[in-house]
């Protein structure tokens, strides 16, 4: 049993350096007003990110989901469009108010099947006019 016990410890500690090495390796740099949003967000959750967002600014939010997804980029702009475009990918609710944002993220967007309209190119042969349509533009009137 005594071997398996250094064995033992080396998993827990290194367990322990990755769960400290993931953590200290995210960051949130939130700069500028409400209008003008300057957002630098390196390998942090979607929660560590909307929480520095609601620190710095009047931003309240709420959610039903852990928003565990991880981000990285640069977001610049008033308030609301930064946080559209954190949501991106999200369900979710915006309130803009003269007090503030008020937000409810419900949870990810589930895909679903893309809509795709037919468009017909303008230089596509026309099937042959019935007799009713013959008729219609003997008389005078477009098709």
């Amino acid at each position: 049993m005594t071997t398996l016990r250094p064995s033992l410890l080396l998993v827990i500690a290194s367990a322990v350096l990755l769960a400290f090495g993931q953590a200290a390796s995210a960051e949130v740099k939130v700069a500028g007003g409400p209008e003008a949003v300057h957002l630098e967000v390196h390998d942090a959750s979607l929660q560590d990110v909307l929480a520095a967002l609601q620190e710095h600014f009047n931003l309240r939010y709420r959610t039903i989901d852990a928003l565990d997804t991880q981000t990285t980029g640069v977001f610049d702009g008033p308030l609301r469009r930064v946080v559209a475009r954190l949501l991106s990918g999200h369900d979710y609710a915006m309130q803009v108010t003269a007090e503030g944002v008020d937000v409810l993220v419900l949870a990810p967007q589930r895909s679903s099947t893309a809509v795709v309209a037919a468009v017909t190119p303008a230089n596509a042969a026309r099937p042959p006019l019935t007799a009713a349509e013959r008729s219609h533009f003997e008389r005078g009137h477009l098709r």
